[in-house]
């Protein structure tokens, strides 16, 4: 179609909402975890969907995506235990593949949520829930679609999903919860679902290397349930190559200072006079980063090259966001990067750190 095909249609064009129906079961995904899984889980997502169709060149490049604002709400099925909970969510969906009326798609989602029975030793106590430790928390929902489009304004849908809840140990105990299973729901656009798309060459973007020099802070609650947080200071320097126009290969050294780590060797006598030594760690990383104009989707796996007294991971992955408040093609400061990451090792949680980057 040519540019000015959409012109002609209206700016509500392309946004709608949809409406999903969840049914889970939570999976054990630590042997640390002895309570009762919750079984028959049912969740409702209300998400505001709007389809992009071209009018800036990220858009195209990423073949027309779909952003969306979710809330959720997610019953448990054990109101004693684990309770209820009711987020709201950013989330960005991607087509894998497109035939006439059916479309594959995928979602990722992340945002915060409040949990109704997390562990509690007073004024209620709820001993037996150590899987979330606070009210507060991350929730991520990752899903994949079959969509069938009836016509302009309705589109139905179903597939698979994986629901993420945690605190990333701000508060203990955290193995957090993980649900799985199947969806489906209905999508209505009031104006038109399919907006005019221009298309157009693109200015093609260099494959250039930027270098950045890094700082972050967690807060942490290690030790002890409804103990103090603890501050994770973590600094780094990391190279990006960009490819395709859309993409960033990552690579970099990560130094981290953990607080928690040095009052527990204080407090129990361990490395007396050392404690400094036995309480920071050292890795390195690969990664890659999908960017959407000033936002990025962060992908990263490190490998310990220091670790922490009485450590046993050797190897973390990281899953977050950047936002871009500085981007230039040309000069010497070239992006300054807000970024939120959640750290991981395998299934469990460590933390969520807060980050500033400086490119150049």
């Amino acid at each position: 179609m040519l540019p000015a095909a959409a012109q002609k249609s209206d700016k509500w064009t392309g946004i709608g909402f949809e409406a999903d129906y969840y049914h889970s079961n939570m999976m054990r995904h630590s042997k640390k975890i002895t309570a009762p899984l919750a079984q028959n889980t049912t969740t409702f997502d209300l998400n505001f969907v709007r389809k992009y169709y071209g009018k800036k060149d990220w858009e195209i490049r990423r073949h027309y995506p779909e952003v969306g604002l979710g809330i959720i709400y997610l019953n448990y099925n054990n109101p004693n235990l684990y309770g209820q909970v009711f987020g709201i969510f950013p989330n960005i969906r991607l087509r894998l593949l497109t035939l006439d009326r059916f479309s594959w798609t995928a979602r990722v989602g992340m945002g915060i949520c409040y949990v109704t029975k997390p562990y509690e030793r007073v004024p209620k106590p709820n001993l037996e829930n150590e899987t979330i430790g606070g009210y507060a928390n991350n929730i991520s929902p990752l899903q994949t679609d079959l969509k069938w489009k009836i016509n302009e304004h309705w589109e139905i849908q179903g597939g698979a999903h994986l629901i993420h809840v945690s605190n990333a140990s701000f508060r203990k105990p955290n193995f957090g919860i993980n649900i799985w299973g199947l969806q489906a729901g209905v999508r209505y656009f009031p104006i038109s679902n399919t907006p005019a798309r221009i298309r157009r060459e693109v200015p093609k973007l260099s494959n250039r290397i930027v270098v950045y020099a890094k700082g972050s802070i967690a807060f942490i609650e290690k030790y002890v349930p409804d103990g103090g947080l603890n501050r994770v200071y973590n600094a780094g320097i990391f190279a990006t190559k960009r490819y395709l126009g859309k993409n960033k290969a990552i690579l970099g050294m990560d130094y981290t200072y953990n607080t928690a780590a040095y009052a527990f060797m204080k407090f129990n006598e361990r490395h007396a006079g050392e404690e400094n030594k036995y309480a920071y760690q050292a890795s390195v990383f690969i990664g890659n980063e999908f960017t959407f104009s000033r936002v990025g989707i962060v992908l990263q796996g490190g490998v310990y090259l220091k670790t922490l007294d009485q450590q046993t991971d050797k190897f973390y992955q990281k899953l977050g966001a950047n936002y871009y408040i500085w981007q230039k093609e040309r000069g010497i400061l070239k992006e300054i990067v807000l970024s939120a990451l959640l750290k991981t090792h395998q299934n469990n949680a460590e933390l969520f750190e807060l980050g500033l980057s400086v490119g150049f």
